[in-house]
């Protein structure tokens, strides 16, 4: 009776596996793992802030951004000496550029804009087209535009 429930002969069970591990190939597991990639060494990552999208940069950033805003203060201060020299109207253009990307780059860097979310450049830029807007009105109702 135990013949009966026993496997029929002539059948191999689907789950035997060979027994030999010295056959494995190259670029098995069995491989010694002195040649194996060293493991990957990873930054530590930077602890962001509720609101921030990305890290802060490192601080070489920030002394490179100073240097950029140094050498523009100081072409600024050498326009001033070329006056009569060149067109007042290119020396207004030149310092408007000036101020323009050194107030893009604080407020990018030292304001921390770029790392935040969307939403607070938004509002920052909001404000200053209403700033600037009010500005032109006040001038306007003084009559700086019109000729005299």
């Amino acid at each position: 009776m135990a013949d009966d429930a026993a496997t029929p002969t002539g059948t191999a069970t689907e789950d035997a596996q060979p027994d030999d591990a010295t056959t494995a190939e190259p670029g098995t597991e069995l491989e010694p793992a002195a040649e194996a990639a060293p493991p990957a060494t990873t930054a530590p990552q930077q602890v962001m802030l509720p609101g921030e999208v990305r890290p802060h940069p490192q601080p070489a950033r920030y002394v490179m951004i100073a240097a950029v805003l140094v050498v523009a203060t100081a072409a600024e201060v050498g326009l001033f000496y070329l006056e009569g020299e060149i067109a007042d109207g290119l020396i207004t253009a030149l310092l408007l550029m000036f101020a323009v990307i050194k107030f893009f780059l604080v407020a990018s860097w030292y304001m921390h804009l770029r790392t935040d979310k969307p939403i607070f450049r938004n509002f920052f830029a909001l404000g200053i087209v209403a700033a600037i807007l009010l500005y032109l009105v006040v001038l306007s109702t003084l009559h700086v535009f019109g000729s005299s």
